[in-house]
């Protein structure tokens, strides 16, 4: 008998539809698949179409906020969601306005500052009329960063009691004792480390390497002597400095020898001359950024000098010339300044170009230079200038700015001293170019030496920070041989 309509039907244990069978069916799972194939290319295009709608957006910022105050041709990158049509200089704004140069590349625009950047200060960039590569849609990217003030160290010494190392910065008054010690005789940054010498109980030098948490470590020295001239070379993890053995020390004698020290080794090896011997040198450096150093003998020759290879022997020093002095050394690892008996001069090493500097003589005096800083960005330096006057018998000094080259070259006075009885006795620039540090004596005429053996400085010694652009006194501390990190 056939079941009608109005039967019921049977239905499945489990509840299931009897209509539906319990395996996927492969072309309902395709057609769900074009589905979502469909509905996802639909969102990409109209992302695309908004993307050409609206022209380019700007997706990532990057600047470093240390590197920008210490190097020149530093960067700051600006990144699209799209590749975009090049960018010329005139189409960005920089306030505060500092030289700089523009490349495209991609989705990139890179800003590149031809000099420093003054420290903590908030810079804006604009960059106006963004066109992407598929589009004539217009956009402006828009952006700022604060930079860094690095700190800055200095020496300052207490007859009544030790010795400080100060870390401090110029736009605030704090200060903070980064190590102390009796009888420090000098000290130079190593990386987030200072590497000090001081004197011991019996007045031979001590070198010591100190750690960010104030802990010193004692360094093998040739021997019981004098350390002056302390450099360092945080790239090829090298200290240097001149040694002079004490007059009854032990074993091999030294006089101004030049040594190496090789932090990864703990040894201290003689920097070896043309003639096979130990260096004696008067003055020396190392040549920024590069692992040469330049070296001044006694009799007044100028050696480049590999530390690496000069230690194995496989590199002889080449000689440079003969000048009376070694000025300054450039921070492009490039240029030295030198002196001979009637002008200064700078040294292009990469090309061996030499130029004079010869500064102007001003009616009824004779001016001369007698120190000199090369600055970080441009081909500009500072020096400082002294003037004869024959009538009065005085000595007028100032420190002078020094820009452009050829008939473009400008200068002006950016510190002068307050009074006859102020002595300049040093200067060094900060590694943005923003301040320049001057080392003075107030009155040369009550001064007390504090007598140590070896960088001896008044007791009143005092550092002024000077502005470059304005000449204003943004600082004063009471110590010497400023360093910023």
């Amino acid at each position: 008998m056939s079941t009608s309509a109005a039967d019921p039907v049977a239905v499945d244990p489990a509840g299931a539809d009897p209509d539906v069978s319990t395996h996927a069916d492969p072309r309902r799972f395709r057609r769900t698949l074009m589905v979502l194939v469909t509905a996802l290319t639909v969102v990409c295009l109209v992302l695309v179409a908004v993307n050409l709608l609206s022209g380019p957006r700007l997706t990532a910022f990057d600047v470093d906020a240390t590197e920008v105050v210490s190097e020149a041709n530093a960067r700051l990158v600006l990144s699209a969601n799209q590749p975009i049509n090049e960018v010329d200089a005139n189409q960005v704004t920089l306030s505060p306005a500092r030289p700089f140069s523009v490349q495209t590349s991609g989705d990139s625009i890179v800003i590149s500052f031809a000099q420093p950047l003054a420290y903590d200060t908030h810079y804006t960039v604009s960059v106006r009329d963004v066109t992407g590569v598929a589009t004539d849609r217009t956009s402006t990217f828009e952006g700022g960063f604060r930079t860094e003030e690095p700190p800055l160290l200095y020496l300052s010494r207490d007859d009544a009691g030790p010795d400080r190392i100060v870390r401090t910065t110029i736009g605030s008054p704090d200060s903070a004792v980064a190590f102390q010690a009796d009888r420090i005789l000098e000290f130079v940054p190593f990386g987030e480390r200072l590497a000090v010498v001081s004197l011991d109980d019996a007045g031979a030098s001590v070198l010591s390497l100190v750690d960010e948490g104030g802990a010193a470590s004692l360094l093998t020295v040739p021997g019981i002597g004098q350390i002056e001239d302390l450099h360092g070379a945080v790239a090829d993890n090298l200290l240097g400095f001149r040694f002079t053995s004490a007059a009854d020390a032990p074993g091999p004698r030294y006089e101004n020898v030049l040594f190496m020290l090789d932090l990864g080794q703990g040894v201290a090896d003689p920097v070896i001359g043309l003639d096979g011997e130990p260096l004696q040198v008067v003055d020396w450096s190392f040549m920024a950024g590069r692992t040469e150093l330049v070296a001044q003998l006694y009799d007044t020759t100028l050696l480049l000098v590999n530390p690496r290879t000069n230690r194995d022997g496989t590199a002889d020093p080449i000689p440079i010339g003969q000048y009376s002095r070694l000025a300054a050394v450039a921070p492009d690892g490039l240029r030295i300044a030198v002196s001979d008996q009637s002008a200064q001069f700078v040294l292009d090493l990469s090309t061996g170009t030499e130029a004079a500097i010869i500064p102007q003589a001003v009616d009824g005096t004779t001016r001369y230079t007698d120190e000199m800083r090369f600055l970080t960005g441009g081909d500009g330096y500072v020096q400082r200038m002294a003037e004869f006057d024959p009538v009065t018998g005085q000595v007028q000094q100032r420190l002078t700015l020094v820009t452009g080259t050829g008939p473009e070259v400008r200068s002006r006075v950016i510190y002068e001293p307050a009074s006859d009885e102020e002595s300049i006795v040093g200067f060094g620039l900060s590694p943005n170019d923003q301040y320049v540090a001057v080392q003075i004596v107030p009155n040369r005429q009550v001064l007390t030496s504090d007598e140590y053996p070896a960088n001896a400085q008044a007791q009143e010694a005092t550092t002024l920070f000077v502005s470059l652009e304005t000449g204003e006194i943004r600082r004063s501390v009471v110590g010497f041989d400023v360093y910023w990190r």
